[in-house]
C-alpha cells in the first residue's frame, strides 16, 4: 500500500512540474501564444471561464507586466530567468542521480540530501521561478507561489511514509537537516491542527504581501506584448 502511495506522489510531482513549466516554455519560445495561455496553471485562470478574466480589480494579474528594472537598455528577465532556470535544473538533476545510486543502500543521506531533505523539489522550485521570472506576468508569480505550497505539501506528505519505513533513523535527519529551503530552519507543532492552521496563515499571508507587491510594480505594456 505504502509503495502505491509513493507513486501517487511521484505522478503528482511530475504533472505539477509539467503543467507549470511546459506551457512556459511554450509562452516563452512564442509571445502570441502566451498571450491566450499564460504560463503554467494560470491556463484555466485565462481561458473563457476564469473568475479573474471577468472582473476589472484582477484583469491586470493576466494581462500587465512585472520586470526588474532596465539594465543599459537591457531587459534583465530572461537573463536572470535562464539562469535560474539552470541552477535549479542541474540541481534536480544532480540530486536524482544521487537519490537513485543510492536509494537500493536505505535512506538517502549524502550528497544534496546532506544539505536538504528534498533537493529534488528545491530543483523544480528553482527551475520554475526561472521561467516565472521570463515571463514578466503577475498570474505567473501567484501560480508559482502556488505550486511552492503544493510541493511543501507533497514533501511534507511524503515524509510521514518515511518515517513509517525508517522509523528513528529519519527521524534523526530530520532533526540534523533543514527541510526544503537550506536557509530556513524551523520546527512546526507536531498537532494536526496547529500545523495545517500554520500552513493556512502562511499562504494566506503569503498571497497578500505578493498581491500587494505585485499590484505596485506591474504596469500595463499596451494592446501588444514587447
Amino acid at each position: 500500500m505504502s509503495k502505491i502511495k509513493i507513486m501517487i506522489r511521484k505522478i503528482v510531482a511530475i504533472l505539477l512540474l509539467g503543467f507549470h513549466s511546459v506551457p512556459t516554455a511554450v509562452f516563452i519560445a512564442n509571445p502570441l501564444i502566451g498571450m491566450i495561455y499564460p504560463i503554467a496553471i494560470e491556463w484555466l485562470l485565462i481561458s473563457p471561464w476564469s473568475p479573474f478574466y471577468y472582473f476589472w480589480e484582477t484583469r491586470w494579474l493576466l494581462f500587465d507586466k512585472v520586470s526588474l528594472p532596465i539594465v543599459y537598455g537591457t531587459n534583465p528577465n530572461p537573463i536572470v530567468g535562464w539562469s535560474v532556470f539552470t541552477v535549479g535544473f542541474l540541481f534536480f538533476l544532480i540530486a536524482f542521480v544521487q537519490f537513485f545510486r543510492k536509494r537500493k543502500e536505505g535512506l538517502v543521506k549524502t550528497g544534496l540530501y546532506s544539505k536538504v531533505r528534498h533537493p529534488q523539489y528545491l530543483g523544480i522550485i528553482l527551475a520554475t521561478l526561472g521561467f516565472t521570472f521570463a515571463s514578466e506576468r503577475p498570474m505567473a508569480w501567484i501560480a508559482w507561489i502556488n505550486m511552492v505550497f503544493l510541493y511543501l505539501l507533497l514533501a511534507s506528505s511524503e515524509e510521514k511514509i518515511m518515517l513509517e519505513r525508517h522509523k528513528e533513523q529519519f527521524r534523526a535527519y530530520i532533526q540534523e537537516v533543514p527541510f526544503i529551503f537550506p536557509i530556513l530552519w524551523f520546527s512546526i507543532s507536531e498537532s494536526k491542527f496547529r500545523k495545517y492552521l500554520f500552513v493556512l496563515l502562511t499562504y494566506v499571508a503569503t498571497m497578500i504581501i505578493a498581491w500587494v507587491i505585485l499590484k505596485q510594480f506591474s504596469y500595463n505594456p499596451g494592446p501588444f506584448w514587447t
